[in-house]
């Protein structure tokens, strides 16, 4: 729409980059993405009650993602591009991803729909099977049932893809900073069809949310090294008029850290978030954990990796837990063709939530990543 190209001019303006544009190509955009499928075996407690109950044990499974990607550089040497994620598959939020971006001496401005700085300069343990790992996984395949934790996660992030404006400083010796800034943690509404406050029987959003991160990259040697820390902050949003109060919910915030080094072959890293998940009640935060290695040789890739997370259910109730191990291996066909496999163990553990929230699952699989 011809308002939204108005916008991106007023910030041209705004930064004094908008002389001699003329001249530069358009974007012109291109392809990129992958394709992912997958066979899963499980075997997981499935009796009455448990949560693998009525569950199947085999099965096949997919994730794709074609983005249109493209940017140009203006005669005054800013680059200006722009970034669309379109799902491969029917999902009820079928752009995944979709944002423009300025980029030059004064660093980068990303404007639209994209994870926050924290999650895009995070470093942490590698991922023996593509898709799958311990940290954020596209696949999860373990029934979590009753239990609080479900997968485990320890990048930063409060908004994921929610329209927001997100600045990266140039980086100085190895460092730099980044700052998004989300007005509204809603992604798809349009902005006269969003909220001021919690209308009733709503959950309650959190708005106003800053995400800050600063990274440092460098080689000490003959180490590759990235090391990462984030924090985030939102205001809860209060009941709409004639509503009662938003009983148990609070400001958000969440902070982690992390690293990952490279040596001869080996990746090493690991990584920590917590989060008092926005609840006001006693014993209610969350905290994730993970770490990894993994070792390359020609076509070949082999690791394996440990995850670990708690939530604290309540005073009195002590916690759901899950610990995850990996071990795995990839394989280069060809470029951009890579065959990925190994095994997993997951157990869900709960001080009360009895056998509804416990679970001790194996997971086989074996499946293919192409990229494009």
């Amino acid at each position: 729409m011809r308002k939204n190209l108005l916008g991106g001019t007023a910030l041209a303006l705004a930064l004094g980059i908008a002389g001699g544009a003329t001249a530069a190509d358009k974007v012109s955009l291109g392809l990129e993405g992958y394709y992912a499928f997958f066979g899963v075996v499980a075997d997981q407690d499935d009796g009455a009650g448990e949560p693998g109950a009525g569950l199947r044990e085999h099965g096949v499974l997919r994730e794709s993602e074609v983005g249109f990607i493209g940017k140009t550089t203006l005669d005054n040497g800013i680059t200006v591009g722009v970034d669309i994620q379109l799902q491969g598959d029917t999902v009820a939020d079928q752009i995944d991803e979709s944002y423009i971006f300025f980029e030059g001496a004064f660093g980068r401005i990303q404007l639209g729909s994209e994870d926050p700085a924290p999650d895009e300069m995070f470093y942490g343990a590698p991922t023996p099977i593509a898709e799958n790992g311990v940290n954020s996984p596209t696949f999860f395949h373990a029934a979590a049932g009753a239990n609080a934790v479900g997968s485990s996660a320890t990048f930063v992030n409060l908004t994921s893809d929610s329209d927001k404006i997100t600045y990266f400083t140039p980086r100085f010796h190895g460092f730099q900073l980044g700052i998004s800034y989300t007005p509204d943690n809603t992604e798809e509404l349009g902005f006269g069809l969003r909220p001021e406050n919690t209308p009733a029987g709503a959950t309650p959003q959190q708005s106003e949310v800053f995400e800050g991160a600063i990274n440092w990259v460098g080689d000490i040697g003959d180490v590759a090294l990235g090391l990462y820390a984030g924090y985030s902050t939102a205001d809860l949003e209060g009941p709409a008029a004639g509503t009662g109060p938003l009983v148990g919910f609070e400001d958000q915030e969440m902070w982690g850290f992390g690293g990952a080094l490279e040596y001869r072959g080996f990746t090493f890293g690991a990584s920590y978030r917590w989060t008092d998940q926005g609840l006001s009640g006693s014993n209610t935060d969350r905290w994730d954990g993970n770490i990894g290695l993994t070792y390359a040789w020609g076509a070949w890739s082999v690791g394996a990796a440990y995850a670990h997370a708690e939530v604290e259910v309540g005073a009195g109730a002590g916690d759901d837990e899950m610990d995850q191990v990996e071990i795995g291996f990839t394989y280069n066909l060809g470029p951009g063709v890579d065959l990925a496999g190994g095994v997993q163990f997951v157990n869900f553990d709960s001080d009360t939530g009895g056998p509804a929230a416990e679970n001790d699952a194996v997971i086989g699989l074996l499946g293919t990543v192409i990229t494009f």
